[in-house]
């Protein structure tokens, strides 16, 4: 009877200490032995500040809401908007949308979406001025179809009126190409007059070399070259201030003079074609080294996006702005300005291509590389190859041969050929 009676404390015994550690572990997880664990204290922490928000009267958290679409990614402010539903109804307000800036609306071509669209149709409708110039670009260059445009311009033209020097300049540039019309739409005047504005009032760098461009060919304006020649020289001072533009330019020409140094010491560079392909190589290089220093804007950006990444075709026989930073494309078939020297590239504007010439397009014009002495020019061939065919006989196969000797590089560098080129083009 002992033996079981003890057996039977003994068994009391444990089931009571069992309980005594099942209460102390489930007091544990609640926190009032052991204290709270780091994840319960964020949760805690995060309840406390939402309670807080929640207590603030609805025009209060418009208010940070706006704070945040001027400065917040897309996702930041979705996810603050996903709390609850007054974070949703505040993060969708008129007030609220009508800061949106370009950090919210910077979406990718490749993300863009039926949401993110209506993201920014409502940002429209609000009233931001990025929104009005962002969702403008977009549906101008990136719509296949006329109404698509209109409404494009017209928001263009409704970021022009709030305050948007981007708007202008756009807006200047589609008058001057024609955009989305014929060739007889173009209307210099009013672009040259877009110029002015954002040059007066904003000091838009690429607006005042717009106008200065105008003023010295007389484009638009009546001519007025010492006037022009000052507004390019002041737009080149802006640019070499900024701290982008100069690291890129400097990297690029860094990178050209390597890569030439490199190609002269081959000496095998002996023919027209070769002398292209090396000048191919050395702007690549120029290129790929500018663009480590400057970033698209978050408009041109998602052009480049649409018709690159996103894979959407340009309409048949229209072209791509030649600047690697740009993304406009043709509304029309020969609608952008070419090289006056080469013709291969083709530009939306006098800025692009003053800003593309500095990085990359003054080591492959094909022109100056005949005018300061690389190769001979083909005409010069052509025309040594007719005279000495038209003698006949033997002198015939001698002038064969001597038309393919084309004359080498000539050693120097780009700075000193190109010194005179780089002061037309600005």
């Amino acid at each position: 009877m002992l033996a079981e009676g003890g057996g039977i404390t003994v068994k009391r015994d444990l089931a009571e200490t069992a309980g005594s550690v099942r209460a102390a572990k489930r007091k544990a997880s609640d926190g009032l032995i052991l204290g709270p664990t780091r994840k319960s204290a964020r949760c805690a922490a995060q309840r406390g500040l939402v309670a807080g928000m929640q207590a603030l009267p609805d025009d209060v958290l418009e208010v940070i809401f706006g704070r945040l679409a001027g400065a917040a990614s897309p996702t930041d402010y979705f996810h603050g908007m996903l709390t609850c539903k007054r974070f949703h109804r505040a993060g969708l307000s008129k007030q609220a949308l009508s800061r949106a800036g370009e950090e919210v609306l910077a979406v990718r071509a490749e993300s863009w979406h039926r949401g993110a669209s209506a993201f920014a149709d409502a940002a429209v409708a609000a009233g931001s001025t990025f929104a009005l110039f962002f969702v403008g670009s977009v549906k101008f260059y990136c719509a296949g179809d006329a109404e698509q445009r209109k409404t494009g311009a017209a928001l263009l033209a409704k970021a022009a009126v709030a305050g948007s020097p981007e708007a202008h300049h756009s807006l200047a540039i589609m008058h001057f190409n024609g955009s989305g019309g014929k060739r007889k739409d173009k209307d210099p005047e009013a672009g040259a007059e877009l110029c002015a504005r954002g040059n007066i009032l904003f000091g838009f760098i690429p607006a005042k070399r717009e106008l200065g461009h105008c003023l010295q060919d007389g484009f638009g304006v009546e001519q007025d070259a010492p006037l022009g020649r000052r507004l390019l020289a002041e737009a080149a001072k802006q640019d070499a201030q900024t701290p982008a533009v100069d690291a890129a330019v400097t990297a690029a020409t860094a990178a050209a003079a390597a890569v030439e140094e490199r190609l002269r010491k081959r000496n095998d560079i002996n023919t027209l074609h070769a002398a292209v392909a090396a000048a191919a190589e050395v702007s690549a290089a120029a290129k790929t080294a500018a663009e480590a220093h400057l970033t698209a804007t978050p408009e041109n950006r998602f052009l480049l996006d649409w018709y690159g990444r996103a894979g959407n075709p340009l309409a048949p026989g229209t072209h791509a702005c030649s600047h690697p930073l740009c993304g406009r494309v043709e509304t029309r078939r020969h609608e952008f300005r070419r090289c006056s020297c080469c013709g291969r590239v083709r530009y939306c504007s006098r800025s692009c291509q003053s800003m593309d010439w500095r990085l990359q397009h003054k080591f492959a014009c094909l022109p100056l590389l005949e005018l300061y002495g690389w190769v001979e020019s083909d005409a010069e061939s052509t025309e040594t190859a007719a005279v000495a065919g038209g003698a006949g006989g033997n002198d015939a196969g001698a002038s064969s041969s001597a038309a393919s000797d084309v004359a080498p590089i000539l050693p120097g560098t780009y700075g000193a050929a190109f010194a005179a080129v780089d002061a037309m083009m600005d």
